[in-house]
């Protein structure tokens, strides 16, 4: 019997070793099963499990065949092979000698004596199923009922809407076979070992208690091992070859009673909680913990408390991104790989008086330099908090390229928007710009520490301000009896300003993370865009080629008189005049733009000259291409030194009273306070004095 092994087969606490062969039939191992563990045929399932293959279904002679063959390649005598009930509803049961339908609900009303045991041979040959059959050559009869299906429709069709409700398979149901037999193993070491033995004792509802829990080995027992002598126990050792984790005594029999899995478990703790939102958090970093917990509700059937939530999230921040205050160790190496593989990029890391703890740090990559060469001479430059641990601000200069997109520039993140950090952060770009050889136009909001770190570092540049905050202080500076045609006849003034590009509001990952995560996008950007620029046709950015053509088409029916060679008058709803060769229209749109506005439009194409000669260079799709010629080159990380070898400390911070804010706070123009109408019930700027609704 070369070719025998031994079947170790477990069903509840009763376990029957059993000798299999290569002639050993399905139909025979399960006759067997029933008649020692007393079952009945259709009402059990058979599973077996190898190393790495756990759960694998046994239900015909191929499946028996695949698994003899597993078994040779793996070289294993010992076959653990599982007994489980089955869920059985009966669809329909009809008498053939009486006129007695039964229902599921009369099951019980079958006689459980040895003449239906005997039978049972002569009922799997019939060919009626789900029927009673008086059989003539016999004196009793047997019993076919289609156990083969699980549905409820039947009870479900009589019982209506009182009917049981459907299953629902939860992600957790894997967890039952975490663990599964001797010698399994977790290449995670002990702290994957640990993590599936708390998921599968939650999902087989019992409690256990660790003896042991070492790095090297683990040993835990159930809970109920003094009170019931339950016998369940598991061994699990670190190899020192691999540094894997191996189980290496297993007894998964358990002789206590109440093994109900519940929606609460203490083993759901914030550590679990991290492993199984983690991928939840890397793909949305602002999720709340209360959305984690409807997540765990609804999709595993768990119910956690909120700071368990919370604490799981932190965990798995900290996993994903790493420790916030080891993070500041990683900078200076960081500082020096970004100068080696971007060459000629500027980077300034200042590390206070002390040179031991961060202060603030300053990015401009090469292919930044290089590209604003080919933008407007503009800069717009804001700031926004950081939300980490250790809080600060990240100041932000970016341009406009031809194509009227954003154009990323440089970057810092220091302390706070004060007056000596923001002359820091321009002293840096005008060390970045000396050679420049342009006269810089900055466009900021009209926050103090900006105007005065301008006016300090760039005497000469003119200063203009966002379009948004002008309109904020128009509101406040001006009181409601002045009148709306007063106020929209300066906010036409103020529209031939700029608007200031944002700085979109950062996430939380550490200082190290939230660097590289920037260099990442701008990378990917330039990256996209050129090879999008590469498929243009046109003279023209693709916008301002739009752009000019519906320009084009509003005046055609306007009046043009010539004054001189290059001076045009032209007749609109009010007449304006322009200049060809000094590049002036009286509406200074041109001026401010950089390309003809409509009269100028016009003005050309009734003199039959080529629009392009009258626009700036900047919005070809040239200079557009040229913008982004120099690539932002990776920095890997495979050879970054363990944080121990440079100390550098987070920077010194003091913990503000109450709890931390979460949101800017808004202007007293941007928030709009709803007043609700105690008369008619409207949100429509009265109250009950002032309404006129007919009640």
């Amino acid at each position: 019997m070369d070719d025998s092994r031994v079947a170790k087969c477990t069903y509840g606490a009763g376990t029957l070793m059993v000798i299999l062969s290569s002639t050993t039939t399905f139909d025979w191992l399960s006759n067997e099963l029933y008649s020692r563990f007393k079952l009945m045929l259709g009402h059990f399932e058979l599973r077996y499990s190898f190393i790495d293959c756990s759960n694998c279904l046994l239900e015909s002679d191929d499946d028996l065949k695949v698994m003899f063959m597993v078994c040779g390649l793996m070289k294993d005598q010992l076959i653990h092979i599982y007994v489980r009930d089955k869920a059985v509803v009966v669809n329909y049961v009809q008498t053939v000698n009486t006129n007695i339908i039964a229902s599921p609900f009369l099951l019980e009303a079958v006689p459980n004596n040895d003449n239906f045991a005997q039978d049972e041979d002569t009922c799997k040959d019939s060919s009626v199923a789900g029927s009673i059959v008086d059989s003539s050559a016999g004196s009793s009869s047997c019993l076919s009922i289609d156990f083969d299906s699980t549905s409820s429709e039947f009870g479900n069709d009589y019982l209506g809407k009182y009917g049981s409700c459907g299953g629902r398979k939860y992600l957790s149901t894997d967890w039952e076979g975490y663990i599964s037999h001797e010698g399994q193993k977790f290449e995670g070491g002990v702290s994957e070992f640990r993590d599936k033995l708390a998921k599968y004792v939650i999902e087989n509802g019992f409690k256990m208690k660790y003896l042991k829990s070492e790095p090297r080995r683990v040993t835990a027992v159930c809970a109920k091992k003094e009170s019931d002598g339950c016998e369940w126990h598991v061994h699990a050792v670190n190899s020192n070859v691999n540094g894997f984790f191996y189980i290496k005594n297993l007894n998964n029999i358990h002789s206590c009673t109440g093994l109900i899995r519940k929606k609460r478990n203490k083993a759901m703790g914030s550590r679990l909680v991290s492993s199984i939102v983690k991928d939840k958090v890397r793909s949305n970093p602002l999720v709340r913990p209360i959305e984690l917990i409807t997540d765990l509700k609804e999709n595993y059937g768990l119910d956690i408390p909120y700071h368990v939530a919370w604490y799981g999230k932190e965990s798995a921040t900290k996993d994903l991104h790493g420790d916030e205050e080891l993070s500041y160790a990683h900078l200076p190496w960081y500082v020096d790989v970004l100068k080696a593989s971007n060459v000629e990029s500027h980077c300034v890391l200042d590390c206070g008086e002390d040179g031991s703890h961060f202060q603030r740090i300053f990015i401009c990559f090469k292919a930044s330099i290089d590209g604003f060469r080919w933008c407007r001479p503009m800069l717009f430059i804001d700031g926004t908090f950081v939300t980490n641990k250790y809080k600060g601000t990240l100041l932000g200069a970016t341009a406009n390229n031809g194509n009227k997109e954003v154009f990323p520039f440089a970057f810092a993140i220091v302390s706070g928007e004060t007056v000596d950090n923001w002359r820091w952060f321009l002293q840096r770009i005008s060390e970045v710009l000396v050679d420049e050889g342009r006269q810089l136009t900055f466009i900021s909001d009209r926050h103090g520490a900006i105007i005065d770190a301008v006016r300090t570092v760039f005497p000469s540049s003119p200063h203009g301000f966002c379009l948004y905050h002008l309109k904020d202080n128009l509101k406040k500076k001006y009181p409601h009896s002045v009148g709306s045609s007063f106020k929209d006849h300066i906010l036409w003034l103020f529209c031939k300003l700029l608007y200031a590009p944002t700085v979109k509001e950062v996430r939380r990952p550490p200082i190290y993370e939230l660097i590289d995560t920037i260099r990442i996008k701008m990378m990917e950007m330039i990256s996209r865009r050129k090879l999008a620029s590469e498929k243009w046709c046109s003279v023209l950015c693709p916008v301002i080629e739009d752009e000019l053509k519906n320009l084009a088409s509003k005046g055609r029916h306007w009046r043009i008189c010539r004054a001189s060679e290059s001076v045009f008058e032209v007749h609109a709803d009010l007449s304006v005049m322009v200049n060809l060769d000094e590049r002036f229209c009286s509406c200074y749109q041109w001026q401010l733009l950089g390309f003809p506005c409509q009269h100028a439009i016009q003005v050309i194409h009734h003199s039959g000259l080529c629009l392009y000669d009258f626009v700036d260079e900047y919005y070809k799709a040239d200079f557009y291409r040229a913008t982004y010629g120099t690539p932002i080159f990776p920095i890997p990380d495979i050879e970054k030194p363990p944080p121990g070898d440079v100390v550098l400390l987070p920077p010194h911070t003091r913990k503000p009273p109450g709890r931390p804010p979460t949101k800017r706070f808004k202007s007293s123009s941007e928030t709009k306070r709803q007043v609700k109408c105690k008369r008619c019930g409207a949100f429509d700027r009265h109250n009950r004095r002032t309404c006129k609704a007919p009640i």
